[in-house]
């Protein structure tokens, strides 16, 4: 596998990115359409889970830190449920 990822031209439309505004209550994406996501996180520390309709708490989600981006292999149709102790937000693209 190559260690270079392409990322989606920005200026013509055809790269599917969201920011979700995170708080003390799990937040769901839209549906995802890539193979491969890059999750990064606001200046707190987030939860996150993946599935159909995933509901995260900080007990049960995968830890991403602070001010960190994450690369990860998706499953096309899934959605991410996000979590934070506070405001903050976190951005998702579609890289394939």
């Amino acid at each position: 596998m190559s260690q270079y990822i392409t990322i989606h031209d920005l200026s013509s439309g055809t790269a599917a990115y969201q920011t979700i505004s995170t708080s003390t209550t799990s937040q769901q994406s839209t549906a995802i359409t890539a193979r491969r996501i890059m999750m990064t996180t606001g200046n707190l520390t987030h939860y996150v889970q993946f599935g159909t309709s995933p509901v995260v708490t900080t007990g049960n989600g995968f830890v991403i830190p602070s001010n960190t981006s994450m690369l990860f292999n998706f499953r096309t149709g899934d959605k991410v449920a996000v979590i934070a102790t506070a405001a903050s937000s976190c951005s998702i693209v579609d890289l394939d």
